[in-house]
């Protein structure tokens, strides 16, 4: 990996860190909470006018083609400013899903929507239940499907205008691309407790075309998995610039903040801590480093390389924000000192798209496969 920036990692650097400078910190933090579907307009265009949300979409679809490498120092900046807008779940993820399972004018159509951020979408996955069943059925009418069931927790739903649903059909995996304001689609939408917005779906005979189908069987479980991996990846970048600023913030209280005369950071219980959260901090960016090596190559080595960096980016984000917490004392889980919003930002990002646990299983499935 060639750790040199390029002109356009440079300027894309550069950018992100003047809108996180300008837009981000404790007023925007509080305002954000006051948005209904967490999203602010303003914010949102201006990311799309500096390009960000054609970053790894194909040329030829209306994108600039960049890699993997490319999105992930952006996304570090995003993480150090704890942007929630819903870049990673549109541009990311569904883009993906929308390039491998379009064709034609279609694809660049629903490609060119999103690098323009004329268009947000969210994935309606996850299960309302444990039993390992799909919460959402459909059903084949004569001119379209039918879905009913439920999702719950999908990431971004509330201000999105589309939602990709994984669904059973037939006896087999479906993803259906839904607008969100059909009927027969209720949405109970709620704040997570970093300001960002998730929503439980409940589908009751949702009619869908037939063009809303838009992979099936393998190949949908395939081209899901992959965006997923991808979605992973930029949410453990967020993360790690997310830890960075978290373990300034507190080294800087530690330095400043006096106790029996001296500052605390000459106490060695507040030293090994720190010492500690520098050592996660960067076992999260070398783990970021391993997936983006293998984030285009070879599946079961991806899954693998994935897996084991949001396992590793979860424990740390847990170690930093813990200890960063518990070196500002009391005051640290108060609304007005910085580092509790990095607590709960870290929180929801080791939770997003599967935690600890779920990755944890899926390395021992994939050692085990090996």
């Amino acid at each position: 990996m060639d750790f040199e920036l390029s002109e356009m990692q440079q300027m894309v650097v550069d950018s992100a860190e003047r809108l996180v400078t300008a837009e981000t910190g404790l007023d925007q933090w509080h305002a954000r909470r006051k948005l209904t579907d967490g999203v602010d307009p303003k914010l949102w265009v201006k990311m799309a006018e500096l390009g960000w949300m054609a970053l790894v979409i194909p040329e030829d679809a209306g994108g600039l083609g960049c890699p993997m490498e490319d999105l992930a120092l952006l996304m570090i900046e995003l993480g150090r400013g704890l942007v929630t807008e819903p870049l990673i779940s549109t541009s990311v993820l569904a883009a993906h899903v929308l390039d491998r399972a379009l064709v034609s004018e279609r694809r660049a159509h629903w490609l060119g929507r999103i690098a323009t951020g004329e268009v947000r979408i969210a994935l309606a996955h996850e299960e309302p239940h444990t039993n390992g069943t799909i919460g959402v059925s459909a059903r084949r009418i004569e001119d379209g499907y039918m879905l009913d069931g439920q999702k719950a927790v999908a990431f971004d739903a509330p201000s999105a205008g589309y939602l990709l649903v994984t669904s059973e059909l037939e006896g087999t995996s479906a993803l259906f691309l839904v607008a969100r304001e059909s009927t027969g689609i209720a949405t109970n939408s709620y704040a997570l407790i970093d300001g960002s917005r998730a929503a439980d779906l409940t589908f009751a005979s949702a009619h869908v075309p037939s063009d809303g189908l838009i992979a099936s069987g393998a190949a949908a479980d395939r081209i899901l998995n992959e965006a997923l991996d991808r979605a992973r990846v930029a949410l453990i970048a967020q993360a790690v610039g997310a830890m960075e600023v978290a373990l300034r913030i507190t080294a800087g209280y530690a330095k400043e903040r006096q106790q029996f005369g001296q500052p605390i950071g000459k106490f060695q219980a507040v030293q090994h801590m720190a010492a500690d959260m520098f050592v996660a901090a960067y076992q999260a960016r070398s783990a970021l480093y391993a997936a983006l090596r293998d984030i285009d190559g070879d599946a079961s080595k991806r899954a693998r390389s994935v897996a084991m960096a949001k396992v590793v980016a979860g424990m740390a984000g847990q170690t930093v924000s813990r200890n960063g917490v518990q070196i500002h004392g009391g005051y640290g889980v108060t609304d007005e000192y910085v580092i509790s919003h990095y607590y709960r930002r870290l929180l929801v990002l080791e939770k997003q798209y599967g935690g600890i646990d779920l990755n944890a299983a899926k390395l021992a499935l994939c050692e085990a496969e090996a």
